[in-house]
């Protein structure tokens, strides 16, 4: 997971963030992100920073180092994100990334990469852009890039990701499954969202819209920083498995008398 960072959004935070015009809620919500990757390691959750990796300061860090977006400040924040991630440089060499993903030796870093760049290919895309001319990130990563990686490492052709794709979605039901009793939890700033179901389908296919939630922020330890958005939903999620978990039981007990 850590290397997967580094390697794919790290160098894609940094490119960005360069930039005067990258907004101070973003460095405030990077920094965040970081500390529950910290706190969830503490945890024995089985997530690394790798050998060597810098615990970050307290609460407050970016904003004492920005105040709240210093110019003079950047070089001590690039270095801070690398040693947050557990890397002493990160490459931007093309050729490199896709050495180690055609790599299938076993390595003790960049565990999944591979796997996890295979599944995109074979089953559902996921390829997150940023065409958009307002978008905060480096508009490099763009789908032909992506593509590209499935050609370049597995032998397959744009044409074939997307007829893998359409299969997926035919077999699952894409955003319209057509499950029961699941709740579909996303983020508003999280870029997956708009793959998922955003809206209720039925009372048995729910979904909460977490405004100015990120990826999976939600699964998180609860902090004291947690936003008013975060806290309701987490309790809208408690609320809807406790009203689940009761019908289930009202169900079993009927059809035991």
């Amino acid at each position: 997971m850590t290397v997967w960072l580094a390697r794919w959004l790290g160098p894609l935070l940094l490119v960005s963030l360069w930039g005067l015009s990258a907004p101070a809620s973003l460095l405030r919500r990077l920094g965040e992100h970081i500390q529950q990757f910290q706190e969830s390691s503490a945890q024995g959750l089985g997530l690394s920073l790798g050998p060597g990796a810098a615990a970050l300061p307290k609460v407050g860090w970016l904003e004492q180092l920005l105040d709240p977006f210093n110019v003079s400040d950047r070089r001590s924040f690039l270095q801070i994100v690398l040693h947050s991630l557990g890397q002493k440089c990160l490459s931007f060499s093309r050729a490199e990334t896709v050495a180690q993903l055609r790599s299938t030796e076993p390595q003790l870093s960049g565990v999944g990469d591979r796997q996890w760049l295979y599944q995109t290919c074979t089953e559902f895309g996921f390829y997150v852009t940023c065409g958009n001319p307002r978008c905060p990130f480096s508009q490099l990563p763009a789908l032909p890039s992506q593509l590209d990686l499935c050609e370049k490492v597995f032998g397959l052709s744009a044409l074939s990701v997307a007829q893998a794709v359409a299969q997926t979605n035919s077999y699952y039901g894409g955003q319209t499954p057509g499950a029961n009793q699941v709740l579909f939890v996303n983020g508003d700033t999280d870029p997956w969202h708009v793959l998922s179901v955003t809206q209720a389908l039925g009372s048995s296919e729910s979904a909460l819209l977490i405004r100015t939630g990120s990826h999976c922020l939600d699964m998180a330890p609860e902090r004291p920083s947690d936003s008013p958005s975060l806290r309701l939903g987490r309790q809208n999620i408690f609320q809807q498995l406790q009203t689940w978990l009761k019908l289930a039981k009202e169900s079993q007990v009927k059809g035991e008398v």
